[in-house]
């Protein structure tokens, strides 16, 4: 399909006329693939209403798109303006309509655009529009109203059901308005308000001709504005007009300027009751206005250009064609892609003028761009623009260097050809940095990596300087005032890192590569988060993971998963992958939880990457279960159905990845993680060759990869690199209900990037927590819902915990059901559950015993705030742990908190019991209740018969483990471990292994034994089959074998 739609970089406007103008036709392509009716799926309501987050960001309740007609990338956005719908014009369940207006933002979270509004109404005048604007406000028909791709209509029924239609090109509107029959039908153009003010403007009538300019600005607070040309043209003569400014009318007036001014032209509808209106704007000039009306729209054919509009958008979401799956998957899936492409905004005019950075006039032969909301965009969209439409990219790419030259940086945000300075960071380079590791190449590279290297050494643009905590950043090595800020200068200097890498600049390659482990240095060991840092290198104490004061828009909780390009090394300081899945379970627990709880929010940015942080953490169903959750539950197709601000498609671009069943998690690499698809089929049309996904079994109920491969080569790491897809490619996926051991080894992680400083020492492997899920006890707990089982289930949080008041010494003690080799603890405190780091449990003390009575302490710790407590030990036997608590706090608080007592240990070193459940065999069993199975069942506390026992003369024991295994140990567990006489322990035995289960090499050898429990190191062996031969099975003359169980550790 790659001929069918694509075009060189430099005719981007030629393909958006192509398919919207009417003065222009398109040559038949040389190969044409089926295009599918896609736009039928596009819903542009979805995101116009508030969404499920209980504390979202400010401008934030819900996705703040608008419905109103757009090209792909177009310059205007033609939509209705409602009351109370700051930020983005418009709110689905406001019935009333201020104007229509020419320019909007997709999803920004603060007030902008709706420059020049246009409101039809009936009737003649009284108080004057200039300052009574809204009094004039529209009523519509909801059950009337109309959103489709390129296309809009509403009723308004205070005006006689007046019916209102819209649509558009790419830098011109069309507006056809059905009156009822009257000779006040009249139009109302503002030419002074917007979304953030008055300011001046100015208007011209002259016939059917209105012109003139519009002043807008001030997005976020800025002080900065713009000005735009426009050219309005109607199909017919008014039958009068006039001008308002402030509280005058003036009838038969045609010239008016300064704010609060507009005009108003009236028709008589007594016989024909349709009028239409038209118009182009600028950021130029009015002649350039001008031409690119009669470019893009030489006459008055309303449908034409809704069908083109139509085509245009169908054409560019035939990129991505998904098939199957439900009506809603879909309808939520290409309104997203819809999302996509509608920012950022085409700038230049058809003449290839265009307004700069420096606010002068050039010309270009490519397409330029503006409008990037570089904070939220550099999470996933660029990469996304880059592999979907990578010509478009690549003409971004372009402009952003351009503007970069003009202003001084790359943009960070920008509104028009302005820096509005928005949010933090310096995310302009990582969008850039992206799009080239996903093939886009055709910009200016050497300019793009010497304006990111200038932004990190004092660089401005139009007068301010996009880091403004570098200096302090530079000097310390983090950023005091606010950690997230300090990780968001890391990211953009790894970003920098690989983009100077893939130029060959080696040098600038180490210097940014080392910044970007700075992130370290505001993750706190001791609270185990990303965590506010004084000048002098203290902590601020106590911490609330909960807590937005001080991160922007966001928490500590929410922030210390931004470390995408490094995770590896966070998954390590965090304790090891299984506390790291223990606290993305945790922070999983809500979906869309707003700034003030230590949960999950999709509805803002910086969290869009967390979920493939279990890739990294070797358990991507865990990925596969949250990106499913994510997308049935805060994405819907109602008009609240998205999570939060769209953010010039950002939040669209997580969805459109989601669905594809993958992810860039990486900023500036090439990293994809992969989750499996939602659709059963997904092909996506590239000029360097088709990608196909293909999801066998992909469904609402089958989210977890069961295997995977790639062009017919089956893998098991769970991620891709864009160099495999780069020329096309084919992964077949089959998917299933249920988690699978896919992508879980060791070596199928995503790379993680440590070059530039010396990585934390791996943590160290804890294996199985013989704890879990055994009988506890303890101090009486806070509340009925805080008993002591919930500190051994496996689940963090602060509805999870055992929490106590007792007086005294408080305790929570764990029958591990039988005697265990105990090698080391850990303890999760309350800061790991989400509470304030303060309620970390202060002293403590760690007994084991054998038999409940006699104790023996093994760890001891005083003077304690950190949120996770590591103790390893001398290997020992016991069978119960005792948890002694002194001090329940480190602030004065009196309770005990303990989220998790997790007690490691079995023989296996953090190792697996690979010989648990599988098949085995042996001598003839002392009777049908004894046979090989129990030696391998997992357990000892089943009484005498939970064992293997054998009289005959030659005693083996043999397990399958199903396929080779790097073994590393065994352990034997004995008469003794069920129970029974220590003198029917095993005395002499020993252990072969074989691959084949015919050759077989003895690796363990043992006599003179007398210990119930027995275990066995040896160097690493591969090997699938494993046998325990026994040669003198007691300590007596009885002559049967007891094994309670036989274990294989790899």
């Amino acid at each position: 399909m790659s001929q069918a739609v694509f075009r060189t970089g430099a005719a981007l406007a030629g393909l958006l006329l192509a398919s919207v103008a009417l003065t222009t036709t398109t040559a038949a392509p040389a190969v044409q693939a089926a295009v599918l009716p896609l736009t039928q799926h596009v819903n542009p309501f979805i995101g116009t209403d508030d969404s499920n987050s209980p504390n979202p960001v400010g401008g934030g309740a819900g996705g703040s798109t608008v419905p109103g007609p757009v090209a792909p990338f177009g310059m205007v956005q033609f939509s209705p303006d409602t009351p109370t719908a700051s930020p983005s014009g418009y709110r689905f369940g406001d019935t009333q309509i201020q104007e229509f207006s020419l320019t909007h933002f997709n999803g920004a979270g603060c007030s902008n655009n709706e420059d020049l509004g246009i409101l039809p109404i009936t009737g003649n005048l009284g108080a004057s529009p200039g300052n009574s604007w809204t009094s004039y406000q529209a009523t519509q028909t909801k059950s009337a109203e109309v959103a489709q791709a390129g296309y809009y209509k509403a009723v308004l029924s205070n005006y006689g059901g007046t019916q209102a239609e819209l649509s558009a090109t790419t830098r011109t509107g069309i507006m056809r308005l059905t009156y009822p029959a009257t000779t006040t039908a009249k139009v109302l153009v503002n030419t002074s308000r917007s979304a953030t003010g008055t300011r001046s403007g100015s208007l011209q009538i002259s016939g059917s001709t209105v012109t003139g300019t519009f002043t807008g600005g001030g997005f976020c607070g800025s002080s900065k504005t713009y000005q735009v040309f426009y050219r309005m043209e109607f199909d017919r003569a008014p039958s009068s007009v006039g001008t308002f400014a402030g509280g005058t009318i003036t009838n038969g007036g045609t010239s008016v300027s300064g704010t609060e001014t507009g005009g108003w032209l009236n028709f008589d509808t007594s016989s024909n009751r349709v009028v239409q209106v038209k118009v182009g704007i600028s950021f130029v000039s009015q002649a350039n206005a001008q031409a690119n009306l009669t470019a893009e729209q030489s006459g008055f054919a309303f449908d034409t250009v809704r069908a083109n509009a139509d085509t245009a958008w169908n054409t560019i979401l035939n990129r991505v064609q998904a098939t199957g799956g439900s009506a809603a998957d879909l309808q939520k899936f290409y309104t997203s892609l819809y999302h996509v492409f509608i920012n950022p905004n085409v700038a230049s005019d058809t003449n290839g003028q265009y307004r700069g950075f420096d606010n002068a006039i050039h010309t270009s032969t490519r397409t330029i761009y503006q409008n990037y909301s570089g904070w939220d965009i550099y999470r996933s969209w660029g990469a996304l623009i880059a592999l979907i439409a990578p010509n478009e990219a690549a003409d971004i790419a372009n402009s952003m260097v351009i503007d970069g030259q003009q202003g001084g940086l790359i943009p960070k945000w920008s509104h028009n050809h302005n820096e509005v300075f928005v949010m933090t960071g310096d995310p302009g380079p990582i969008v850039v940095s992206s799009m080239n590791a996903f093939g886009v190449t055709n910009f200016d590279r050497t300019a793009a990596l010497n304006l990111m290297n200038s932004s990190s050494n004092g660089g401005t643009t139009q007068g301010g300087a996009i880091r403004g905590r570098q200096s302090g950043y530079v000097s310390r090595h983090y950023v005091t005032e606010d950690p997230s800020d300090s990780e968001e200068y890391s990211a953009s200097d790894f970003a920098v890192a690989q983009f100077a890498q893939r130029q060959g600049n080696t040098s600038l390659y180490n210097t940014y590569i080392g910044r970007s482990q700075w992130w370290a240095n505001v993750f706190s060991t001791e609270s185990s988060y990303v965590h506010h840092r004084n000048a002098d290198g203290t902590w601020t104490w106590p911490l609330s993971p909960a807590s937005d004061s001080g991160y922007t828009e966001g928490n500590a909780s929410q922030y210390t998963w931004m470390v995408n390009w490094n995770f590896a090394s966070l998954i390590n300081l965090m304790g090891g992958p299984q506390t790291a899945v223990q606290r993305l379970n945790h922070h999983f627990t809500q979906l869309n939880g707003g700034l003030t709880a230590p949960y999950f929010y999709i509805g803002n940015e910086p969290e869009h990457g967390v979920p493939w942080a279990y890739n990294f953490a070797r358990y991507p169903a865990g990925a596969s279960s949250a990106v499913r959750r994510v997308m049935t539950e805060s994405f819907t197709t109602g008009a609240g159905g998205l999570p939060g601000n769209d953010d010039l498609g950002a939040t669209s671009a997580w969805y459109v990845w989601s669905a594809l069943g993958m992810y860039p998690p990486t900023p500036g690499a090439d990293t994809l993680a992969l989750h499996g698809p939602l659709f059963p089929s997904v092909l996506i049309d590239r000029p360097t060759g088709d990608i196909q996904i293909n999801g066998s079994g992909a469904g609402a109920t089958s989210q977890y990869v069961q295997s995977f491969n790639l062009n017919g080569t089956a893998q098991t790491r769970n991620y891709l690199r864009y160099t495999d897809i780069a020329a096309g490619g084919t992964l077949n996926y089959t998917m299933g209900g249920s988690p699978s051991s896919w992508g879980t080894g060791a070596a199928d992680v995503p790379p993680s990037f440590n070059d530039g400083w010396t990585p934390p020492a791996a943590a160290p492997g804890l294996g199985t927590n013989l704890a879990q899920g055994k009988a506890a006890t303890g101090s009486t707990p806070c509340a009925a819902t805080e008993g002591p089982a919930l500190a051994f289930d496996g689940v963090l949080g602060a509805a999870s915990k055992w929490c106590s008041l007792a007086t005294g010494t408080k305790f929570l003690q764990v029958d591990l059901g039988s005697a265990q080799n105990v090698s080391s603890f850990v303890v999760k405190h309350a800061g790991l559950g989400g509470e304030n780091t303060g309620w970390n449990t202060g002293a403590f003390t760690i007994q084991t015993s054998l038999d409940g009575t006699t104790w023996t302490t093994r760890a001891t710790a005083t003077g304690n705030r950190s949120s996770r407590t590591y103790h390893p030990i001398a290997t020992a036997s016991a069978r119960y742990v005792k948890l002694n608590i002194t001090t329940p706090a480190n602030d004065g608080n009196t309770a005990a908190r303990i989220a998790e007592f997790e007690v490691f240990g079995g023989g296996g070193g953090g190792l697996v019991n690979v010989a648990l459940n599988k098949p085995a065999t042996g001598s003839a069993a002392c009777g049908t209740t004894e046979g090989p199975e129990k030696a391998v069942n997992g357990s000892v506390t089943g009484g005498n018969a939970d064992k293997f026992c054998t009289v005959a003369a030659s005693k083996t024991l043999q397990v399958d483990l199903g396929s080779s295994a790097a073994l590393q140990s065994f352990t034997v567990r004995h008469a003794g471990a069920g129970g029974e006489s220590t003198d029917w322990n095993t005395r002499d035995f020993s252990i072969q292994v074989s691959a084949d289960g015919t050759t077989w090499t003895n690796v363990v050898t043992v006599t003179g034994n007398t210990a119930s429990v027995t275990n066995h190191p040896i160097s690493t062996t591969p090997a699938r089959y494993v046998r325990l031969t026994i040669a003198t099975p007691t300590q007596t003359t009885d002559g049967a074998a007891r094994i309670y169980e036989f274990e294989a550790y790899a």
